[in-house]
């Protein structure tokens, strides 16, 4: 018999990972968004072990795009501003679809995760799941490996080539099964992006600001340079951004 944290998760999409509750300390001395270092407690969930391929989420344009219930309310109003979005050729982008889906707004991979039975990750979760309680930069430790989806140098955006790995890849040990925590593409999160984020708020499953300008993404990209690819590594972008480098993948709580 499956233990009863698993059978919690019963409901949630074949492929995921089960985080069991945990006590981390998140953040990092790296960068000034990443202090400070404080003790937190998540309570269990589940998460994509990949990101949200190009078929799956074509899958969810053909099946609901149209359906007002699984989009917030600002999400229905970008919806209704934005037809169906960048279109597939630009989400696919020349790739297999086993790919990644890219150039997808927040708004877009809000309404996937709640029509997937989910929701976008909080920063404390990603993190957790990138890093399983540990000290990084990288999900495995703190050596670079071979392989992973990152720049090996500086990337001319004027030049810029789609080059992403099937979401299933696995090339670099990640924590409990996990594909592309780091590298591949940048992640949505569901929190908006406070720089003073980690030097206050509750110390049990955090929440990013009610409101703000930007959205949290995060574990870096094909395009970016390791240092930028880690597990504790913040970068802001405006909710209705449609960029190449940017995807996502989804949690699942048991209630």
């Amino acid at each position: 018999m499956l233990p009863l944290f698993l059978l919690l998760f019963a409901a949630a999409p074949a492929d995921v990972v089960v985080m069991p509750a945990i006590e981390i300390s998140r953040g990092s001395s790296r960068a000034p968004d990443e202090q400070p270092v404080r003790a937190i407690q998540l309570t269990a969930f589940a998460i994509d072990r990949t990101e949200v391929s190009i078929d799956a989420f074509e899958h969810f344009v053909r099946a609901a795009w149209n359906d007002a219930t699984v989009w917030s309310e600002d999400g229905r109003v970008w919806r209704d501003a934005s037809g169906r979005g960048a279109g597939r050729d630009m989400r696919e982008a020349g790739r297999e679809g086993n790919h990644p889906v890219v150039a997808v707004s927040w708004f877009e991979a809000d309404a996937y995760c709640r029509w997937n039975g989910g929701k976008l990750p909080t920063e404390a979760q990603w993190e957790r799941a990138a890093c399983d309680g540990g000290a990084g930069p990288f999900p495995w430790g703190t050596e670079q490996r071979e392989g992973v989806r990152w720049a090996t140098k500086s990337v001319n955006f004027g030049e810029i080539r789609i080059n992403t790995a099937p979401v299933d890849e696995d090339v670099s040990s990640e924590p409990m099964g996990l594909r592309h925590m780091v590298g591949n593409v940048w992640e949505w999160t569901a929190d908006w992006y406070d720089r003073d984020a980690y030097a206050s708020g509750p110390s049990i499953d955090p929440v990013g600001p009610d409101t703000g300008r930007w959205k949290t993404i995060r574990g870096g990209s094909f395009s970016n340079l390791p240092s930028y690819s880690t597990c504790t590594h913040r970068e802001p972008a405006e909710p209705n951004d449609v960029r190449l480098t940017v995807g996502f993948r989804c949690v699942y709580s048991s209630h």
